[in-house]
């Protein structure tokens, strides 16, 4: 499951780039920012220097890259490079070929296409030039603006997840999505 291409993203405004250092703080400040931080399951400490070294695992680190690594990139605004959310994968597992999509983006991006445009970009990547089978999204279930992300997207619905993650110490309700790629006729 390795690659030699990263995904493009198709969106006229923003790119898809490695996560930088330089971004964990401005990616800190829109986790916590009250209309994301209610519809996310981040259980990151209270102490920003111990969040940002929470976060700091998904810095893009081609030595200690494997298979199963993480795999979180930056959405960027085209022309200023000015960091406007994450996109990437968690819970790879190359044995099953499959892998948890997630996203998020600042507040100020939203309403724009973005979420759409990475989940899209993202998924179309792992089938085609990772050789994903299922991509799957997990999403709480308060967080309309993302089951919308992904009913455009085109991930079925498979079923509600009762108290399946506990969140800042209370458990939530996720529903779990996926995206299989497209079956080959067997002749």
């Amino acid at each position: 499951m390795l690659f030699t291409q990263g995904p493009v993203l198709q969106h006229p405004q923003a790119v898809l780039r490695a996560l930088r250092e330089a971004d964990l703080p401005h990616w800190l400040a829109a986790l916590r920012a009250p209309a994301v931080w209610e519809h996310t399951s981040w259980n990151l400490p209270t102490h920003d220097a111990d969040a940002l070294q929470r976060l700091a695992v998904y810095v893009w680190d081609e030595a200690q890259f494997t298979p199963s690594s993480l795999l979180r990139l930056a959405i960027a605004d085209r022309e200023t490079d000015r960091f406007l959310g994450t996109a990437g994968f968690h819970t790879v597992q190359p044995d099953n070929r499959s892998a948890e999509l997630a996203y998020d983006l600042c507040p100020d991006a939203w309403g724009q296409g973005l979420a759409s445009a990475a989940a899209r970009s993202l998924t179309d990547w792992a089938h085609t030039h990772v050789g994903l089978v299922r991509v799957q999204a997990t999403v709480m279930a308060s967080n309309t603006r993302s089951l919308q992300v992904l009913a455009r997207c085109g991930f079925e619905r498979e079923g509600l997840l009762r108290s399946y993650r506990q969140v800042r110490g209370v458990a939530r309700d996720f529903w779990m999505h996926s995206h299989l790629v497209a079956p080959t006729a067997v002749g």
